[in-house]
């Protein structure tokens, strides 16, 4: 039974790599996905010296919308921050659907998460007034919703590369600060944002990463590995 490798250290995971698998089997990998973890991608490229390592495109759009949510927070902190200056006497105003803009702010995070077509009416109500008098954050999720698109769309890798750096553009003309992380990462990984030359990701493994967590959690824990690992294989495979 194979084992786990333990640690996440590039150096000890290459080394433990490379004893397992022959030169002439690495040498036969001709893509590997992975997250956005330099180390991950250092592995990979050392250990499958002849495969395209590509960013996988859940962990790209999962930056930005982490940048989406970052504004919708500073928001809300900006608003509490104004309501505990404001006398209290007065009571706060409330929308056409019953709810305050703290409320509103507050339960808009995963409706900002989702496409437009799976909200439910309250949700969009909800997020039409907050575009309304925010709009940084509607501009923001149409960028969400664009980029889903571009990954989404069955075009050559020229053409989505074409609409990537147009996308691009646009972000950078928001010239909001909560967006550093994205041009950052635009930056840094430009040569393994090839997701559109196979349309490649590692979604089953995250899916089967998460089994694998709420499998661990069910057990209160792992105290026998090689039974568990047992149990997973039998399980699972």
């Amino acid at each position: 039974m194979r084992q786990p490798i333990p640690g996440t250290k590039s150096d000890e995971i290459i080394s433990i790599l490379i004893g397992a698998m022959g030169k002439s089997i690495r040498r036969r990998v001709k893509e590997v996905t992975c997250d956005l973890s330099p180390s991950m991608m250092l592995i990979a490229a050392e250990v499958f010296y002849n495969a395209h390592v590509v960013n996988d495109r859940f962990h790209v759009q999962q930056v930005y919308n982490e940048a989406v949510d970052e504004i919708r927070i500073d928001i809300r902190r900006q608003l509490i921050a104004e309501e505990n200056n404001r006398n209290k006497s007065e009571p706060p105003v409330t929308y056409s659907n019953g709810e305050t803009m703290r409320q509103i702010l507050a339960r808009s995070k995963h409706t900002l998460m989702m496409s437009q077509n799976r909200w439910a009416d309250i949700q969009r109500h909800r997020v039409n007034i907050l575009f309304k008098y925010y709009p940084i954050l509607k501009a923001a999720y149409s960028l969400a919703v664009e980029l889903r698109k571009i990954f989404n769309s069955k075009i050559s890798p020229t053409k989505a590369m074409g609409r990537m750096n147009k996308w691009y553009e646009k972000v950078m003309a928001l010239g909001n600060n909560n967006f550093r992380s994205v041009i950052k990462t635009f930056k840094n990984h430009a040569p393994t944002l090839n997701y559109f030359r196979r349309r490649a990701t590692n979604a089953s493994a995250e899916a089967f990463n998460s089994k694998v967590k709420i499998f661990r959690s069910q057990m209160r824990g792992v105290r026998d590995r090689d039974f568990f690992i047992f149990r997973l294989v039998k399980l699972y495979a």
